[in-house]
């Protein structure tokens, strides 16, 4: 069921990030083991880069990390966690999530989920299904769990609800740093236009609008951290947008 935006009188917009270390390098078999430490450029300059620009223009980002990395990476992630930001539940490896079945879904969550327990004392109520797309066992199973929000894509960028308390916030791949860069080969004046594009649809169909950069595709590139900020201005400036936090959103909606 679709939920509306009663007391919003500008478009939302939410920053998220996603994807932490090597998780998702090490479940495709990229790489045999971890990336020594020295040479993991996407966790050691991607990482800090977006979040010193999040924290520049002071966005309520969240990040969505692997239950692996918040294993292998705990005082980073604790420290990622000190600096305001939320931390969502992104899978365990970075699997793809749709393709897996009842029982693969059920070890993953609780497995990342008691990670991320293990690692920041409290239980994760937001998450984004690696890969794009969730499933109705793992909406009934978060719920069970007691998230709040499924952040997954969804062809229909409406807010929606799900089941129980969790609230539907879905992305759509226009706003991935990923689809610009990786997919369609865009030059960094190219992706920015495009940003811009969507921002106009989105606040024409009055629908929430989440961005999701990576440390891989958006933070080891000058020139595409330079289009990253020069993008986040766009929003800041634009008296039609609201940027706001995806626990906010869902407040908003409820």
């Amino acid at each position: 069921m679709a939920v509306t935006l009663p007391h919003m009188l500008k478009t939302p917009v939410c920053f998220t990030l996603d994807n932490l270390g090597d998780a998702a390098d090490l479940y495709r078999g990229n790489i045999a083991v971890p990336r020594p430490q020295g040479s993991n450029y996407a966790l050691e300059v991607g990482v800090p880069a977006l979040l010193d620009l999040c924290e520049r223009y002071r966005l309520p980002i969240t990040y969505f990390v692997e239950g692996w990395s918040a294993e292998h990476y705990p005082e980073l992630v604790r420290d990622i966690h000190k600096r305001g930001v939320v931390i969502g539940m992104h899978g365990w490896q970075h699997e793809i999530w749709h393709l897996l079945d009842d029982a693969e879904v059920d070890a993953l969550v609780k497995r990342a989920h008691a990670s991320h327990i293990q690692t920041l004392g409290s239980a994760p109520t937001i998450f984004r299904a690696p890969g794009g797309k969730t499933t109705p066992y793992t909406q009934k199973l978060l719920a069970e769990l007691g998230y709040e929000i499924d952040a997954s894509y969804h062809e229909h960028a409406k807010p929606s609800r799900a089941v129980g308390q969790l609230v539907n916030i879905p992305y759509q791949w226009p706003g991935v740093d990923a689809t610009h860069w990786l997919w369609h080969k865009r030059s960094p004046a190219e992706a920015l236009h495009q940003w811009q594009l969507t921002i106009d649809h989105a606040v024409a169909s009055q629908t929430p609008l989440t961005f999701i950069f990576h440390s891989h595709v958006m933070g080891m590139q000058p020139e595409r951290l330079a289009v990253g900020e020069a993008l986040i201005e766009k929003v800041l400036a634009d008296p039609r947008l609201q940027v706001m936090s995806l626990t906010t959103l869902r407040e908003g909606l409820l």
